[in-house]
């Protein structure tokens, strides 16, 4: 779908790039149209009137008032500058910019406080991110571009202006150093000390060319020369600008949009992968005793051990990676089935048919099933390698679905070799968190997506530079999703899921590690989310079943355990229920950002919410039987 969308975006540019002969009779009808918009005579071009126009950076205090002290010349706003010693407020980088030509004037209209006029005024205007053009009148105190010079950097014009009356101040560009074809796109207003009232200000062209808005400068120059009389490159400027901007190309423009817009949607649908580039494979040799700096030892080059089916021949004189990932998935090959086969059973049984799952060579252990093992791999391959019929097939087979409680076939296999009984294990990390949140019914099971951010507790990253960072955990229900999408940092990972065994990823792990520590229960007892699952299987408890207590419980134990409670159990969990809830019971019920809505009990959700939190922290809770 890219490629195809691909090629009709470059069919339809070269559409846009092209003259053809049907073009070719609009041409004249469009030049003439904007050789009709020209002005007749020279124009003004107003920076600077009652607020700045199209300015991309601005400086200074820019201080537009309405009409008080004074009126205004033009318009309903003056703008008023005042201060002690070198004031300026300046703008550059302006959206509209305009070309310099033969005879334009810089101009300026200021109004100077009787009691309080400036003792200098400067104009500056930026070309193409210089300042370097410099107009002032009145005391020479301005440094810029030197004290006591006349250069087009710093080139005094005459006395100040007239106080208490509008003044145009005017300079010819050549003056202070402007050629013509330079690109003006900002100005600056300088005074020292003193108070002043500015308005109309900018740029007078006597060249009509540059007052077409809207229109490259290039291309107006262009129109003024005729057509006979231009030169090849002026001819392609004026092609280059009919094709991009002629309305007989509306279509098509419309078209390529269009286009482009869908292939951003293919795009941010697809899944994109590192590629890495082959070049000349570096030579390795045996090292004799190991010296790296003796290159006598022979050559040796990429290969599988001999005991293996070998790659088929290579295109190339040695074997390359994709011959390393043809010969992996080669029917001949038995070794890369049973090694998947082997760690999804492992997922499914706590350990693998072949108990060294990250370890099937000589140091491997033997399998206990081989011949079960060789059959799930030649069905995984002969099935195309789908691995929802391979997990289809194993939890749908017997072994599976026994239970772990079973003391007969255990006398006889204590190590279960015959699996005649499923292993009783504890959850991996991220299934403890996943397990809570949807007895509680509050997972998330959106599938895809970026990583989110759970709660975790604040200053855990304080440590992480280069650059700082700071953890701000997701409160809407991104937070809810699966351990799966919970962000990953490398060093510093999610507390909850470090607490369970979880692995940091700084080094490949094939099997983590199962503790039992008493950090895990204070993890179940107080981290937000377990408090917030626990309220959250607080809530079901009350609203899915009748009123009774013991009914209750019983619904909370078949929720979380999948059980009813023993008398014991029973006994005193309804004690522990009949307890008044103290002030920490009732706060675990503002803990979070998903707290309970409707009208329930405050009091009897806290006390239900503390017997779920007990049910939470059972081991059993955390426990595949």
């Amino acid at each position: 779908a890219i490629h195809r969308h691909e090629s009709k975006l470059a069919e339809l540019d070269e559409r846009l790039r092209t003259m053809t002969p049907e073009l070719a009779g609009d041409l004249e009808h469009w030049e003439n149209g904007l050789r009709e918009r020209l002005p007749a005579e020279a124009q003004e071009f107003d920076w600077v009137d009652d607020a700045l126009v199209k300015a991309g950076t601005t400086s200074g205090g820019w201080n537009f008032v309405e009409a008080g002290e004074v009126q205004p010349l033009s318009g309903d706003k003056v703008r008023k500058q005042s201060g002690e010693g070198i004031v300026q407020h300046f703008f550059h980088n302006s959206e509209r910019t305009v070309r310099v030509g033969e005879g334009d004037t810089i101009y300026a209209h200021v109004w100077l406080s009787p009691s309080d006029a400036p003792s200098t005024l400067m104009l500056q205007i930026n070309v193409e991110g210089s300042w370097e053009h410099r107009a002032y009148w009145g005391e020479d105190k301005i440094n810029f571009g030197g004290l006591g010079v006349d250069t087009p950097g710093h080139r005094r014009i005459g006395d100040l202006p007239q106080e208490g009356e509008w003044v145009r101040l005017e300079v010819d560009a050549s003056s202070i150093g402007l050629k013509p074809g330079m690109l003006v796109n900002g100005m600056a207003f300088t005074q020292f000390d003193g108070l002043a009232y500015w308005d109309r200000s900018g740029l007078r062209v006597q060249n009509s060319l540059h007052s077409l808005e809207g229109v490259d400068t290039s291309l107006q120059e262009v129109l003024g020369i005729d057509t006979d009389e231009r030169t090849s490159e002026q001819q392609a400027t004026v092609h280059a600008n009919f094709l991009a901007l002629s309305p007989a190309l509306d279509s098509v423009r419309a078209e390529r949009s269009a286009v482009e817009q869908e292939l951003a949607a293919v795009r941010a649908g697809v899944a994109v992968s590192l590629v890495t580039k082959s070049t000349t494979p570096r030579v390795m040799r045996v090292l004799p005793r190991g010296n790296w700096m003796d290159d006598s030892g022979p050559e040796v080059l990429p290969a599988v051990p001999a005991f293996l089916p070998q790659p088929p021949s290579s295109d190339s004189d040695r074997l390359t990676r994709l011959d390393l990932a043809h010969w992996l998935v080669s029917p001949d090959n038995p070794l890369t089935a049973r090694v998947f086969v082997n760690r999804v059973w492992s997922l499914f049984f706590g350990r693998g048919l072949a108990k060294s799952v990250g370890d099937f060579g000589a140091q491997g252990e033997w399998p206990d099933q081989l011949e079960l093992l060789d059959w799930l791999a030649i069905d995984f391959v002969e099935s195309g390698w789908d691995v929802k019929q391979l997990v289809r097939t194993i939890v749908e087979s017997r072994a599976y679905r026994q239970v772990s409680r079973s003391a007969g076939p255990q006398a006889r296999d204590p190590q279960n070799a015959a699996f005649a009984r499923q292993e009783r294990y504890r959850l991996d990390a991220e299934f403890v968190r996943d397990h809570a949140l949807a007895v509680s019914g509050l997972l998330s099971t959106e599938v895809g997506g970026k990583s989110v951010k759970p709660y975790q507790p604040p200053g855990f990253w304080r440590e992480l530079n280069f650059p700082m960072r700071q953890w701000k955990h997701d409160s809407d229900e991104q937070g809810l999703r699966r351990g799966l999408y919970t962000y990953w940092c490398r060093t510093f990972l999610h507390p909850s899921l470090a607490a369970f065994d979880a692995a940091t990823r700084e080094e490949c792990t094939v099997e983590r590690v199962r503790s039992n520590t008493p950090q895990q229960a204070l993890v179940l007892l107080n981290d937000a989310t377990y408090v917030e699952a626990a309220r959250g299987l607080a809530l079901r408890m009350l609203t899915e079943v009748g009123a009774s207590p013991e009914v209750r419980l019983q619904h909370g134990f078949q929720l979380a355990l999948q059980r009813d409670p023993q008398a014991e159990e029973r006994d005193l969990l309804l004690d522990l229920l009949d307890r008044a809830p103290d002030a920490e019971a009732v706060g675990l019920l503002e803990l979070g950002d998903h707290a309970p809505s409707g009208d329930l009990d405050r009091d009897e959700l806290a006390r239900w919410t503390t017997v779920a939190r007990v049910l939470l922290n059972l081991h059993e809770f955390i426990t595949r039987y």
